[in-house]
This record gives C-alpha cells, sequence and structure tokens, in this order.
C-alpha cells in the first residue's frame, strides 16, 4: 500500500466519533450496520472494501456490504457456511488470507471471489450479545493488500462497534419494550397482570419486568402469552393479587 494514501490518525479517530454518532442515534439495528459499513468503507483504500456478518442463534445469518455481491458476502447459502467470515464467527478469531490465488480452504468460496475479482480478505471477529455474533470482513482487490494500516482499522472498527451495537441494541429491546407496556392491546390483559405481578414482585419498572417475562418464555421455551396466563393462574391459585 502506497503509506501516502493511508488515513491518518486524525481520520481514523474522527471516523470512529461518527460511527459512535451514527450508530447511537440509528432506528434498528440493521440501519447502525448500515451506518457502520459507510463510514469505514470512506476509511479504507479505493480498492478495498468491507462488510458485516451478523449471526443470531437460530436464525439465518444477515449481511451488510458496501458493493459487493451476496455469492461473496452470503457464505451460509452460496458455500455451504465455509468462508473466512463464518470462519471467524465460529473461531472468534481472525482469518486472513494475503492471496486467494493458492488458497486452499473453503474452495467453493475462493473460486466466487477470484470470479469477483477479490484476490485477500481479513475477518475480524466481535459480538453484539451472548446470543449475536459478527465479523467484519475486508475485502481487496489485489494479493498482500493487508499491510500498513488496514489490519489496525479492521481492529479498531469491529472491538468500536462491538461495544457500540450491543449498548445500542440493549436501549432498542429497552424502548420496544416499554412500548409493549404502553401500548398493550386490551387483549393482552394476562401480560398487562404479569407485568404488574412481576413488578410487585422485584420493585422493578414495567420494562424491566417484561424483560423478566421474555426471558422466561425464551428459557422455557413458550410464548409470552402462556407464560403470562400460567403466572397469573398460579398467583391466582395462592391467593396472591397484583397491584
Amino acid at each position: 500500500m502506497d503509506v501516502a494514501n493511508e488515513p491518518h490518525l486524525v481520520e481514523i479517530v474522527a471516523a470512529l466519533k461518527e460511527i459512535t454518532a451514527r450508530i447511537s442515534s440509528a432506528e434498528t439495528l440493521p440501519a447502525a450496520v448500515e451506518d457502520l459499513i459507510k463510514v469505514t468503507a470512506d476509511l479504507l483504500p479505493a480498492d478495498v472494501t468491507c462488510g458485516v456478518t451478523l449471526v443470531t442463534h437460530g436464525e439465518p445469518a444477515t449481511f451488510t456490504a458496501n458493493d459487493l455481491a451476496p455469492e461473496l458476502l452470503d457464505e451460509a447459502r452460496f458455500a455451504g457456511g465455509d468462508g473466512p467470515c463464518m470462519d471467524s464467527v465460529r473461531g472468534h478469531d481472525i482469518v486472513l488470507s494475503q492471496d486467494l490465488g493458492p488458497e486452499t480452504r473453503w474452495p467453493v468460496w475462493t473460486a466466487s471471489a477470484r470470479r469477483q475479482g477479490i484476490r485477500s480478505v481479513l475477518a475480524y471477529p466481535f459480538d453484539v450479545d451472548p446470543l449475536t455474533l459478527g465479523a467484519l470482513t475486508v475485502y481487496a482487490r489485489r494479493a498482500q493488500a493487508f499491510a500498513g494500516d488496514v489490519p489496525l482499522i479492521a481492529m479498531l472498527v469491529a472491538d468500536h462497534a462491538s461495544l457500540l451495537l450491543r449498548v445500542r441494541l440493549r436501549q432498542l429491546i429497552q424502548d420496544e419494550q416499554r412500548m409493549q407496556v404502553v401500548e398493550a392491546p386490551a387483549g393482552d390483559a394476562a401480560i398487562e397482570r404479569a407485568v404488574g405481578i412481576v413488578m410487585a414482585q422485584r420493585g422493578c419498572p414495567p420494562a424491566q419486568a417484561l424483560r423478566h417475562l421474555h426471558d422466561a418464555a425464551t428459557h422455557l421455551g413458550v410464548g409470552l402469552p402462556a407464560v403470562a396466563e400460567r403466572l397469573v393462574r398460579t398467583v391466582g391459585d395462592r391467593g396472591g393479587t397484583a397491584t
């Protein structure tokens, strides 16, 4: 890489501040990831681009990228889950190939990458919460591209995004739970009463009470209404009341 074209430290710091501002104000997790990609892509050299993959337990992987074909990004669908990004997510480790020409790992994915003009790849893992893992993957159109500041940028952005996305996701969940409590339809009387029971038992606000119910539903593998009805029935059988 031409050292003169590498981002200056001031540019990197400014980009991290912009990432902070965008993620902190994003309306959804996908929107936050899209903003992350936009800022990171502007920070990288012209022949280098990037993508983010998120894997949530029990759900298909989702991905966002700047000008990259789905065949390259969606390793689960197009390469049987065998690719640098999924390797990074599964192993929670950095995955690097400086030259995809002789690369023998991920044969299906590598063949597709070569067709797309990609010559080297770097995947850096991060986590959003215990159930949501991800990787920031950087793709270059020339071999031996990952020298100078590019690996450092990937590390800084991934680590920074991990913390920010975790905090923002928690905020979005709490906001959604508050709305569910405030805007619960009349047919959800059992949930409303269950929230009241948990609030009385634990001395917590409505959002936290609802979160306890969601956690219980997840743990038991049943729906929220079933957990609410069971709690209301149990308290009723014991002669308890919700306030």
